[in-house]
Order: C-alpha cells, then sequence, then structure tokens
C-alpha cells in the first residue's frame, strides 16, 4: 500500500496532472518547484524503464518486432504501418529527469540540499542517474540510429535544434560514461531503497546492471568494430554482469488503476484478447521439447499449443479463434511484475564473447548452459534442463558459426516478454531466428529501424536532413550503424 501511494503521488506531483495539495515532505507548488526533490525524479524515471519490454496497452511494438506475438482481432500492427517511433516522453521527461538528478548532485550550490540528499549520496545518485541514463538512450538509438545526443535538451541554453549524433560516437561516450559511473558506485553510501523501485537501493545489483549494459552494447560491435567490441566487453565483463535471478531488472506494477499491469488492463479490465504468442514461437518451442511452453502459453480448447500465424490478413482471422494464449502469469493481477532483463540473457552474451575469443574460449559453453539453465529457473523449470539440453539440436556442438547461431536462438526464447528491443537487436545482427513479414505487410522484411517521429523533427529540419545525408533515407531499409549483417 506504502508503494502505491507513493507512485500515485509521484505521477501527480512530477507530472503536474493535478492541482496543488498538501503531500507532506512536499511543501512547495509541485507544477513549479523551487528547488527539484531528486526521490520523486528519480522515481517517476524508474516507471518508464518497462516500456522497453512492453510498450504500452495496445501496440505492444517491442514485443510483435522479433515475433513474439501475433494480433488475434485486428491486424494493425504486425503489418508494419505504423513506422514512426515517438522519443518525446523519453527526453522530456526520463533523460531530463536524469539529466536534472546529476546536475543537482554535482553543483555545490544544490548538492548538500535536504531535496537531494534525502535520496542518498551525491556519489549513488549520479552513478544510478548515469545508468539508466545510459539505458535509455542506447534503446532509443538501436531503434532509429542517429539521434539528437551531445547537443540534447539544452532548450534552457537556447538550443532547440540539436544536431544529430552518429550511434558510433553515442555508443562511445554511453561506454565511457558508464565505466565512470560503475567507479562512483559506494557501496558503503547509501540510495534510498523506497524510491529506488527496481534495486530497492541495493548498489551490488546497480553495478552488475551497469556492467550488463555495457556488455550488450559491446557485443553489438562484433561484427562492424570488433576491437572495440572486445575492448570494451572485456572491461565490462572484468567488473561482473548479472549471474543470478534476483540480478534481473524487474518493474513491479502496482495494485492501482495508473500503474497497472498493461496486459492486466487489456485482457482482464477491458476483456480484450488482442495478442497471443505467435505461432513463430510456440512451433519453436515445440520443435525443441521446450518445457518453456507451458510458462509462456495456456494452450487451446483442443489441448494444443496452436499459435496465430504472425501477420496474416484481416479476411483470415476467424481461423484462429482456437489458438493458444497467454499464461496468466503475465496478466493475473494488477501488480504482476515484468521482467525487462534477465541474467539468462547476459550470461548468453558472455557465451557468445567467448565463441569470438573475446573472453576466455574455454567458458563458452560453461555460459551457454548457464544461460539456459537460469531461463528454466526463471519458471521453476530447473528439473527439465538436463533432459532439454541432451538433445543435439540444443547440445553446445559444431563450428563457431552454428554455437553463435545456437546461443542467438536461446536468447531469443529466453528473452520472451521481455526486453523486445534487444531481442530485434539480435535478430537485425545474427539473423536469428529466421522470421519474415506476413501477407498482409507490404515490405518484404521485418524493419531495420523505425523511421523519426514527425515531432521530433519538425523544426529542425536542417539537422533531420543532414542526419538522412549521412545514415541513409528515413525508412525500414536503412540500418542502424552497427547492423551489418545481410538479413532478407
Amino acid at each position: 500500500m506504502k508503494k502505491i501511494k507513493l507512485l500515485a503521488l509521484i505521477f501527480v506531483g512530477v507530472t503536474g496532472l493535478s492541482s496543488c495539495g498538501n503531500f507532506g515532505d512536499l511543501t512547495v507548488d509541485p507544477n513549479n518547484p523551487s528547488s527539484p526533490d531528486t526521490r520523486f525524479l528519480f522515481t517517476r524515471v524508474c516507471m518508464d524503464t518497462y516500456l522497453f519490454a512492453l510498450n504500452g496497452t495496445y501496440n505492444p511494438w517491442t514485443q510483435l518486432f522479433p515475433q513474439y506475438l501475433s494480433e488475434r482481432q485486428n491486424i494493425q500492427y504486425s503489418n508494419f504501418g505504423l513506422q514512426d517511433y515517438d522519443t518525446r516522453a523519453f527526453y522530456y521527461r526520463d533523460l531530463q529527469n536524469l539529466e536534472e538528478i546529476i546536475s543537482l548532485n554535482t553543483e555545490e550550490s544544490t548538492s548538500q540540499s535536504s531535496n537531494v540528499l534525502q535520496m542518498g549520496s551525491n556519489e549513488n545518485q549520479i552513478a544510478v542517474a548515469q545508468t539508466l541514463r545510459a539505458y535509455f538512450y542506447m534503446h532509443i538509438t538501436d531503434v532509429l540510429g542517429m539521434i539528437p545526443y551531445s547537443e540534447a535538451l539544452q532548450g534552457d541554453a537556447g538550443n532547440f535544434t540539436p544536431a544529430y549524433d552518429t550511434q558510433e560516437s553515442i555508443y562511445s561516450d554511453l561506454d565511457t560514461r558508464l565505466t565512470e559511473a560503475y567507479a562512483q558506485f559506494d557501496e558503503s553510501g547509501d540510495l534510498d531503497g523506497t524510491y529506488d523501485i527496481l534495486y530497492n537501493g541495493d548498489i551490488s545489483k546497480w553495478k552488475k546492471f551497469n556492467a550488463s549494459l555495457r556488455m550488450m552494447m559491446a557485443i553489438k560491435l562484433s561484427d562492424v568494430d570488433p576491437s572495440s567490441g572486445r575492448e570494451r566487453f572485456s572491461r565490462a565483463y572484468a567488473d561482473g554482469g548479472m549471474t543470478d535471478n534476483s540480478d534481473a531488472l524487474v518493474y513491479n506494477f502496482v495494485s492501482e488503476e495508473m500503474n497497472e499491469n498493461p496486459l492486466y488492463t487489456n485482457i482482464v479490465v477491458d476483456g480484450r484478447a488482442d495478442f497471443a504468442p505467435s505461432k513463430t514461437l510456440l512451433d519453436q518451442l515445440l520443435a525443441y521439447n521446450d518445457p518453456r511452453i507451458e510458462a509462456y502459453a495456456e494452450p487451446n480448447s483442443q489441448g494444443e499449443y496452436a499459435g496465430v500465424p504472425f501477420g496474416i490478413l484481416q479476411s483470415d482471422i476467424t481461423q484462429y479463434t482456437d489458438c493458444a494464449t497467454f499464461d496468466p502469469r503475465y496478466y493475473q493481477a494488477q501488480n504482476t511484475p515484468i521482467t525487462i532483463i534477465s541474467p539468462s540473457h547476459i550470461l548468453l552474451i558472455q557465451a557468445e564473447a567467448a565463441v569470438r575469443g573475446w573472453i576466455d574460449q574455454s567458458q563458452a559453453e560453461n555460459y551457454y548452459r548457464q544461460g539456459i539453465q537460469a531461463s528454466f529457473d526463471q519458471y521453476d523449470l530447473g528439473s527439465s534442463f538436463d533432459a532439454y539440453y541432451a538433445q543435439p539440436d540444443i547440445a553446445f556442438t559444431g563450428s563457431d558459426e552454428e554455437r553463435i547461431e545456437k546461443i542467438g536462438m536461446q536468447r531469443w526464447l529466453a528473452n520472451f516478454m521481455q526486453d523486445g528491443i534487444e531481442a530485434w537487436s539480435d535478430w537485425r545482427r545474427l539473423n536469428v531466428p529466421k522470421i519474415y513479414p506476413g501477407p498482409s505487410a507490404s515490405i518484404s522484411h521485418i524493419p531495420y529501424r523505425r523511421i523519426y517521429y514527425p515531432d521530433d523533427y519538425g523544426t529542425n529540419m536542417d539537422n533531420y536532413n543532414a542526419a538522412i545525408q549521412a545514415q541513409g533515407e528515413d525508412s525500414f531499409e536503412t540500418r542502424v550503424w552497427w547492423d551489418v549483417a545481410d538479413n532478407n
């Protein structure tokens, strides 16, 4: 109940959706505070972290692009008709709040004020803010490529037309900032666990998340700049990423309408069934005798895991009314949590790095096994691991290329209903699994990127055009910098 009241207060106070009131310690007008309280700024940012896993109630595109889900009522999104990507909330709310936290903890005039120090030590606040800043920017640039970065959020200084930075330069700067943030973490210092709704003030887990982000970025350089990728990965690996399911980045929704699980809203509150696990996913799980199918989906009335084909024609919808549906674990209550980044994902990234020789190659199979085991353990399926791993299609055999393909497949299988942008990025880089648009789509391949949102560049056309000139046309066809794979 305390968390529900806290999030409701933050939603009202930070977003300015209500009139002023008596909020205890918040004794100033919440719509125009003279000295922002970093506790509320930080929690509001945390409330948007899940959007890269499940982007809202009716357009879960992050699960559609990697083909985890299919539409089963109206074909609106799996035909890829919606092309642009609206980043305004990330820039004007989340990234702005994070920059404010960093500034308030850095400036001598504010760093020792009570509205700042109540959240925790200056060092830890800066470190967690830099870590989340990288988390948001990594995802935005992985979706769009070139974006405003070095000149972003400078409206107060009079810059309303920021330049678009290359993804190469953004990745480099994010790695530098994350490395500095890791060194700045102070486990003997404090961070208010009430307002840190991701890791409850546990600095050791923030450090693992920080190192994991660096590994997630570094592995994407495997084709475009393997030398830099190896160097960055080695440093992050030495610092240590997620290893146990207790390290996962999890967002806990609450039993309150403004912050409830989006699938709960769609299925339970609104009584709809717009999406279901795709035939692509379920058929692959069946082919591997993968017990996770029972954790991901419920069979149809015939007891079969019959998935809906991806991107079918609207006229064919009625053929798939009796299909497998979500397992209730994903929507059964308002406060049903969602795992965003799991240790399974990070361990399997380490397996790939080992195959590539970026870290000890003798550990490749060990990390591969641990990654699958962590995914099984996440769903209490650990006892099924040995039989699963004994299958030739799963066992860690074959050439380096074949083993990387197996690693990529296991990352895709484990990432269901988690960070879908990461899964889409894996497909763009590794071409695993082999997925294609359905008959309702007007394009011949899964998009390589999304296009810029018109409001993002409408008053910044010169810099927008410069980005297009440098990167390529603003379309699904253009690849982001690290994507040099030959995906068809």
